[in-house]
């Protein structure tokens, strides 16, 4: 199929613009491993009209910026008067785009006389000495899932490896990674050690972007179906019945957002990052006067649409601006400390962070009788494996209940 490469151009500001090539059908591209229409390059040339650099705020309050071509009395662009410097510069810069929408043609030109593999063979060959680690960043910020747990993955990996091309990607630097993050130390605080089962979560994203990339030709073959991953450990997530959350709120702390955060934790089973972005504009009342909180979750990337409670609403306060955040700003670094400090003035001996309030609300719907299906959507789980961790929780004391009394002394 011949493939049309035309010469575009995209405006910037101080009334420059820079060349692109449109290509029609679409290409693969050797950077970013998928089909694109468009190659940016470097070469720019001078507007020979005006125009200006217009700010605004777009539907989410956001501050935005863009480029508007100025208009004379006849309704056409005003013109610019060009230095012969700038002309020059213009006429040399359209060379080298000419010149460079040659070199793309017959390199395209190349691919057609050849077969279907031998054209895989050739992109194989060049995709191989382009940076791995470029490729995995890539995926790691467009991830729309687990994206905390894909950008930890690429960080310990370039941490560990620094650049990295495709041709060095072998079982040996695979089984490497494996061990150094098995030993490695937290990225935040490197006092702690990297937990296995975040470990495990880390593997399984490398492994991840390794396939990606098998069926993107950039290696020759799957090497993930050929690793052994990191076995998980299970873990009991620590909560607190309903009764100890009434003893520790009826205890005395200080600071009043700190209590707040966690009894609207507690009420929701909102994570801090979903409550600290909170803002009015995605609080709603139904038509049958239910509140509802509609959020894209921080850490899944998911669209929830989540119904709260009448204590949940009151400890909202008045409603602000809607584009006012709903809660105050608080830091999270020192949070679990004040957490543990207000926990042993009430005298509760347990290991509380502030995610375990998320925990206490999925445990105490679990025993209330609720769904597990339902729970998992109210969290906002993207599999229902990930709340069956409460299933357990509530089990084992239920367990416990069969030791509550006995018939025979």
């Amino acid at each position: 199929m011949v493939v049309n490469v035309r010469i575009r151009k995209n405006q910037l500001k101080d009334c420059k613009s820079n060349y692109y090539l449109d290509f029609y059908p679409p290409i693969f591209n050797r950077k970013t491993g998928k089909r694109t229409r468009y190659e940016y390059t470097k070469i720019w040339v001078y507007d020979d009209y005006q125009s200006e650099t217009v700010y605004y705020t777009d539907s989410n309050g956001k501050k935005q910026s863009k480029i508007e071509i100025l208009i004379d009395k006849k309704g056409q662009p005003k013109k610019k008067t060009l230095t012969i410097e700038q002309k020059h510069h213009n006429r040399e810069a359209e060379r080298m785009i000419t010149i460079y929408q040659s070199q793309r043609l017959q390199e395209l030109s190349k691919f057609e006389l050849l077969s279907e593999e031998q054209v895989k063979a050739e992109e194989l060959a060049q995709n191989k000495r382009q940076s791995f680690t470029e490729y995995f960043k890539n995926i790691a910020e467009n991830s729309t899932s687990c994206s905390s747990s894909w950008n930890a993955s690429f960080k310990y990996f370039e941490k560990f490896y620094g650049t990295v091309f495709f041709f060095e990607i072998n079982k040996q630097l695979i089984e490497d990674f494996k061990k150094k993050l098995l030993s490695a130390r937290q990225l935040k605080s490197t006092g702690l050690m990297l937990s296995n089962n975040s470990a495990s979560s880390y593997f399984v994203r490398f492994l991840q972007c390794l396939e990606n990339a098998y069926f993107d030709n950039f290696l020759s073959e799957n090497l993930k179906e050929r690793t052994d991953g990191i076995k998980e450990i299970e873990t009991v997530k620590e909560f607190l019945t309903l009764s100890e959350c009434r003893k520790l709120f009826k205890t005395y702390y200080p600071n009043d957002d700190i209590v707040t955060y966690c009894k609207f934790s507690l009420l929701t089973g909102l994570r801090f990052s979903d409550i600290f972005e909170l803002k009015w504009i995605q609080v709603s009342v139904s038509e049958s006067g239910k509140t509802y909180i509609n959020f894209n979750a921080r850490k899944t990337k998911s669209l929830q649409n989540h119904p709260i409670s009448e204590e949940a609403v009151q400890l909202m306060g008045e409603r602000k601006n809607r584009f006012e955040y709903v809660f105050n700003r608080i830091q999270y670094h020192s949070l679990n400390n004040k957490i543990r400090e207000w926990l042993s003035l009430a005298g509760i001996d347990k290991d509380i962070t502030f995610h375990s309030f998320r925990s206490s609300y999925a445990v105490a719907q679990m025993e209330a009788g609720e769904d597990l299906y339902l729970i998992s959507k109210l969290l906002g789980h993207k599999s229902i494996n990930s709340t069956q961790i409460y299933a357990k929780i509530s089990d084992k004391r239920k367990e416990r209940t069969t030791e509550n009394f006995k018939i025979e002394e």
